[in-house]
């Protein structure tokens, strides 16, 4: 039984590349727990950034994006570990383009899901270049596991 149809995983990729969440500085300081004057410094630093109010250009509210919301997590967990603020903004930076990184990754090799052998599986697209195999994974006693099957089995 493919799954791939499902309005939820149909809309997957889109969903995961919209930046459209955001927070204001009041509650980005309240769920992560730093002072919206310690986060009005860090901007001014440039370690963080906001996103302009696409409401009215006059608004001088700041916005900051799921992004941003992590960011800060990052960068709050690296000052309680004793780093200085420069060092754990740099973190964060090294941190943000993995996170990147593996976003991309998933966008890209999300095909959808579908019931195999008893599992629901991630397709994770084609396994060879001449695209006779394709990969799948799923989770069974939460541990990831692989398999490849060629195109025409299911």
């Amino acid at each position: 039984m493919n799954i791939q149809g499902n309005a939820f995983f149909k809309n997957f990729k889109a969903q995961v590349n919209k930046h459209q969440f955001a927070l204001n500085i009041s509650d980005l300081a309240r769920v992560t727990g730093v002072s919206q004057t310690q986060l009005r410094y860090w901007e001014q630093k440039n370690y963080i950034h906001s996103v302009k109010n696409s409401d009215t250009e006059k608004s001088t509210a700041h916005r900051y994006s799921y992004g941003t919301l992590m960011r800060v997590h990052f960068i709050k967990a690296m000052l309680d570990e004793g780093f200085t603020l420069a060092a754990a903004a740099q973190k964060a930076s090294e941190q943000s383009n993995q996170m990147e990184m593996m976003r991309i990754f998933v966008v890209n090799a999300f095909q959808g899901i579908e019931e195999r052998d008893g599992h629901h599986m991630i397709n994770l697209g084609y396994f060879d270049e001449a695209h006779t195999q394709r990969l799948y994974c799923f989770i069974a006693d939460g541990e990831s596991h692989y398999r490849i099957y060629p195109v025409d089995e299911k």
